[in-house]
């Protein structure tokens, strides 16, 4: 039987988690809700809409260059099948071009709702080699299809991953300022070359993290995600991160970095830590150089992407 339609929940995702530069991921409970259905409409289309339903402005494409009708465009060209035209409804909660995966949310939500329509069982590691080619890069993709904090890398154009086994429950509090960092623009202030110093430095601090979460012994957290590859150049484009990261560990947050390519800064905490506290030292701290930011409470996504098919 046809699928007409289909619904997919994509979490947003953290990626880098301080020196886990483009290995690291986090999933949070915060989810994009995207519906496939199935059009008679010359092309395919998006809309974005609001929560209760109703069209929004938003910068999300609403062609054939949306991310999200590109990923389901391109699993059909590579299963040898003509992609349906669909209408692809967005409920955005996932703050786009802030540093909390909204790009892999679309990713990942086109291809899974492709096998939904292809009618074919998941394969997880196509899936996963897919969106990081896509999206050209694991870290997000892998963390948005499986949950949790996953670590992965690339050999060739196959995606290597596991899940860190972390102990204990986690709570993230983002801090999201009220200007957007595109990728490209995030990229473009890294260096060519790193001291060989920083990069021994940086081996160090990712071991002391996937070590300390595997373990549930937090006790090395602030120190274990300091960062010299990215943190120190992309702190000139988001006036406030380097304050704001203090502020939430002196409030009480196990530690804290910056949110994939920004300007989004997440803390995580612990069941013992106040996080209304920790969101109102980030947002001070930011507000001291007259940057907006607006603060969001957590959990850690256990599962990845949802699909409901009907």
């Amino acid at each position: 039987m046809p699928v007409d339609k289909v619904v997919v929940r994509p979490p947003a995702t953290s990626a880098n988690m301080g020196p886990g530069f483009d290995s690291l991921g986090f999933a949070m409970e915060l989810r994009d809700e995207l519906t496939f259905e199935r059009t008679g409409d010359a092309e395919s289309m998006a809309i974005t809409l609001d929560p209760d339903g109703k069209p929004c402005e938003s910068m999300i494409p609403t062609g054939s260059d949306n991310l999200a009708i590109r990923a389901f465009a391109t699993a059909f060209d590579e299963a040898g099948q003509q992609a349906p035209r669909v209408r692809v409804s967005i409920v955005n909660r996932i703050p786009v071009a802030r540093g909390l995966g909204s790009s892999a949310a679309a990713i990942v939500a086109g291809l899974v709702a492709a096998d939904a329509f292809m009618g074919i069982e998941p394969d997880l590691q196509r899936r996963l080699n897919r969106a990081a080619r896509i999206e050209g890069h694991p870290d997000n993709t892998a963390a948005c299809i499986l949950g949790g904090v996953t670590a992965s890398s690339l050999v060739g154009a196959r995606v290597l991953w596991a899940k860190v086994p972390v102990r204990g429950n986690l709570l993230a509090v983002v801090a999201v300022p009220d200007f957007p960092v595109p990728t490209r623009a995030a990229r473009n202030v890294l260096p060519g070359n790193v001291p060989y110093s920083d990069a021994v430095f940086n081996v160090g601090r990712v071991a002391l993290l996937v070590a300390s979460l595997a373990s549930g012994d937090y006790a090395n957290l602030r120190y274990a995600m300091d960062d010299r590859l990215h943190q120190p150049y992309r702190s000139a484009i988001v006036p406030g991160m380097v304050n704001a990261m203090r502020a939430a560990c002196d409030a009480g947050a196990m530690g804290s970095y910056m949110s994939g390519a920004g300007p989004s800064i997440l803390a995580l905490l612990s069941g013992d830590t106040q996080p209304e506290i920790v969101a109102a030292a980030m947002e001070e701290a930011f507000a001291r150089v007259r940057v907006n930011a607006v603060t969001m409470v957590l959990p850690m996504a256990m599962s990845g992407a949802e699909c409901e098919v009907s």
